[in-house]
């Protein structure tokens, strides 16, 4: 009986409820021996399509223990760091100069993906936006295992589009190979640039996407470190870096002689703050600090809406 209230319970949503053969013939007989008009037919519902109903039901709850757990984890954790005495002073975590905590302009938001508050602070030397500092704490470990996580019960938006933009920034030749870095599998741009007849690979540090298994996807920095590019590209992934400044001198060695780097990405200004995966929002000045100190030149510039892009050289 417990099982059969179960199932009835989820079938509640169809319409639809399981009863005994006994009962059906009593309700039968019941409703021809009524004036009322009688119900319509119930409807005949197969085995399997329970079980499919049931394995959607379980599959949503999953869901939302994984996002509970995620909520609950950060609200601990905003909870402990209330509790921590601020910081004096504060150092930027792109230009590196260092001033007392009250020069640096506060942004506070909170993040819809259940990561709490977020609260990040604006340089005053070069106008970096950086933080929250919960996330700029987390090993890189931690930070990969937290975007498991997220990416097992959310899905990124389609950016296929913008990064297909992107890579036609770099003026392209069908000679040459690319790299899409950071190429998240929910965006299709490398397989429609191959069918197309250019030479794209594609690198995903955080295994996010579901297309590995496939001969043009790096799956390693290792094996990324053996190939040279005309070009690399990416859409909405500086936000991402823990290191920009590093990552960027790193990839900027993937390049062959004379090669160049299209990025873009609305964080060129201060857009989509609500997640706390985005650690770096490049406003003003940060722009041209991130290139000289990542000794790289600014080619172009192009602003369309939230198509921000930036193509950059290896100076030499």
């Amino acid at each position: 009986m417990i099982v059969i209230k179960l199932v009835n319970k989820l079938l509640s949503v169809l319409d639809i409820a399981i009863v005994r053969r006994s009962s059906l013939s009593r309700l039968t007989s019941e409703a021809a021996r009524s004036p009322i008009m009688p119900a319509e037919p119930l409807a005949v519902v197969s085995i399997a399509s329970v079980q499919d109903l049931i394995a959607d039901h379980i599959s949503t709850l999953q869901q939302d223990l994984v996002r509970g757990r995620i909520s609950s984890q950060w609200h601990v954790i905003d909870q402990v760091e209330g509790l921590l005495p601020a910081p004096v002073s504060l150092t930027c975590e792109l230009c590196g100069a260092s001033h007392l905590l009250s020069s640096f302009k506060v942004l506070e938001s909170h993040c819809v993906f259940g990561g709490g508050r977020l609260i990040r602070h604006q340089c005053p030397d070069c106008d970096a936006v950086f933080g929250p500092s919960k996330m700029m704490r987390l090993s890189p470990a931690e930070l990969s295992q937290d975007y498991a996580v997220h990416y097992s019960v959310y899905q990124e938006g389609d950016s296929t589009d913008l990064e297909i933009r992107t890579f036609h920034a770099l003026n392209p030749t069908k000679e040459g190979i690319y790299l899409n870095f950071g190429a998240g599998g929910w965006s299709k741009s490398v397989q429609i640039l191959r069918e197309q007849g250019w030479n794209v690979m594609a690198y995903e540090p955080h295994h996010s996407g579901d297309a590995s298994h496939e001969p043009y996807v790096i799956s390693s920095e290792q094996e990324l470190n053996h190939i040279k590019f005309d070009g690399i590209f990416s859409n909405n992934v500086l936000e991402h870096f823990r290191h920009p400044l590093q990552e960027m001198r790193s990839m900027s060695q993937l390049l062959k002689p004379g090669g160049k780097m299209s990025h873009t990405t609305p964080c060129f200004e201060y857009l989509y703050e609500f997640t706390r995966f985005h650690l770096f929002f490049y406003l003003g000045r940060s722009r041209e600090v991130l290139a000289e100190k990542a000794n790289l030149l600014i080619d172009s510039y192009t602003e369309d809406g939230e198509f921000i892009n930036y193509i950059y050289s290896v100076k030499h």
